[in-house]
């Protein structure tokens, strides 16, 4: 591989990303199609362990949907806040959720 190919970004980033875009752009469509993109990117971090193997598919979809909504409903409530900081603390509350189970030695 060149240096200046692109390296595909693995899941959990792209899961990230996306959420990201559907949080900040309340003309994004959250339907069908975007719960199907969503449930194939968890499939593929469930895969790659960056997710907890023991959560269910369809309620992580469920709840990343109902997280986007939330932080439009924050945006549309509270003008005041500061979107970057709030798409950054929904990014930790989505990371300590979704992360996978540590495991004392």
């Amino acid at each position: 591989m060149s240096v200046t190919e692109s390296v595909p970004e693995a899941p959990y980033e792209r899961l990230l990303d996306l959420v990201d875009r559907l949080a900040s752009d309340p003309a994004l469509p959250v339907n069908p199609d975007t719960e199907r993109t969503l449930e194939q990117i968890v499939i593929e971090a469930i895969a790659d362990r960056s997710i907890d193997r023991e959560l269910h598919l369809s309620d992580v979809v469920r709840w990343l949907i109902a997280t986007v909504h939330g932080h439009r409903a924050i945006r549309l409530s509270h003008p005041d806040v500061d979107t970057d900081e709030e798409l950054a603390l929904m990014r930790v509350l989505i990371t300590r959720w979704l992360h996978p189970a540590r495991r004392d030695a």
